[in-house]
């Protein structure tokens, strides 16, 4: 069967449970430097992390469907246009979020924010 194969595999390779990636939860502490304390009590600097793109300041390209607008007494259609817009998704103290631990547990990849406060979905 397929599990028992895949467990063959995860013993051939060896090791301890910690040698393994696994996901782990933490709160920034910090963010000038970047601090994230884990929910075992352990503090990683940013030297330990590698933050995804969701958890970053970054540019997206998008594109503006045609729509009816009014400015003022002013009505008329808007065309198809693409956008550049930044997204400001860096992380803020007391944040909560879900991090990948890399194969071996020396590094960190910071994937999401946990109950984002800044979806606009609530």
């Amino acid at each position: 069967m397929a599990g028992e194969r895949l467990l063959e595999l995860m013993n051939a390779k060896g090791g301890t449970d910690s040698d393994y990636s696994d996901i782990v939860y933490g709160k920034v502490i910090s963010t000038d430097p970047l601090k994230i304390q884990t929910s075992n009590q352990m503090i990683l600097s940013e030297s330990f992390l590698v933050l995804g793109r969701s958890v970053t300041k970054h540019k997206e390209r998008i594109r503006v469907l045609s729509h009816s607008d009014t400015i003022g007494e002013v009505s008329g259609n808007r065309p198809d246009v693409m956008e550049t817009i930044e997204i400001d998704g860096s992380l803020q103290t007391d944040d909560e979020v879900t991090m990948i631990r890399f194969d071996g547990g020396q590094q960190f990849y910071v994937l999401e924010r946990r109950n984002d406060r800044r979806d606009v979905d609530g």
